[in-house]
C-alpha cells in the first residue's frame, strides 16, 4: 500500500498534467466561464459519482468516494484557473503595491 505522501505527489502531479493539457486546449477562456467551471465541474463530477455509487443506498463509501471525485475535479480547475490567471494577478498585487 502506498503511503499517504506518495497519494498526495501523485496526486498532484496528475491534476498538474491535466490542468496543464486543458489551459493550452483553450487558452482564452474569460474569467466568468473559469469561475463558473470552477463552481459548476466539480458538483457536476461529485452527483455523477455518487448517483453511480448508489446514491444514499451506498451508505458512507459512496458520499466519500463522491467526496473524493469533487476534489480531484475542484483541484484540476483550480490548478487550471491558477495557471492561466496567475501572472496578471501578480502583476495586479504587485502594481497596487507600488504605489
Amino acid at each position: 500500500m502506498a503511503s499517504q505522501a506518495e497519494i498526495i505527489r501523485e496526486l498532484n502531479a496528475s491534476t498538474d498534467r491535466e490542468s496543464q493539457a486543458a489551459a493550452s486546449a483553450n487558452p482564452k477562456v474569460g474569467r466568468v466561464v473559469m469561475a463558473f467551471r470552477l463552481a459548476v465541474v466539480p458538483s457536476i463530477c461529485f452527483l455523477k459519482a455518487y448517483i453511480s455509487k448508489g446514491g444514499p443506498r451506498g451508505g458512507a463509501s459512496a458520499f466519500r468516494d463522491a467526496v473524493n471525485a469533487w476534489a480531484g475535479a475542484f483541484l484540476k480547475e483550480a490548478k487550471q484557473y491558477e495557471i492561466t490567471y496567475a501572472d496578471t494577478e501578480k502583476a495586479i498585487t504587485e502594481s497596487r503595491d507600488f504605489g
